[in-house]
């Protein structure tokens, strides 16, 4: 599963870098941050395929970040082109935080639990 998480984040920052050189609406803050969306999303999935957790956590965890990572995905898609008062990054940095500490959180449920 790691190796299927590292092939799809590498073909999917592919298409989304070629994507914004190829398209002139695709502005340069949207690629960027829809870049460091995918990687942050991959990186909750390599880490929750790596550490020590109960089955149905290892299962679940990583579709719940992939579909987590497509939300962000698009809210960063959609969003307006800079930082400063943009709700779509707000909610996304929400998200991130949600599934930070869900992950967190299940790991040391799955230590506790015999």
């Amino acid at each position: 599963m790691k190796k299927t998480i590292l092939f799809s984040t590498i073909a999917v920052l592919v298409v989304n870098i070629l994507a914004g050189l190829l398209l002139s609406s695709y502005h340069t803050f949207n690629v960027v941050a829809t870049s460091v969306v995918v990687v942050l999303t991959a990186a909750l999935m390599y880490i929750a395929e790596s550490i020590t957790m109960k089955d149905a956590f290892r299962v679940s965890l990583p579709f719940t970040f992939a579909f987590l990572g497509v939300v962000m995905f698009l809210l960063m898609l959609l969003s307006k082109d800079q930082l400063q008062d943009n709700w779509c990054v707000i909610v996304s940095l929400v998200i991130l935080l949600v599934e930070v500490v869900g992950l967190f959180v299940m790991h040391r449920v799955s230590k506790h639990i015999k």
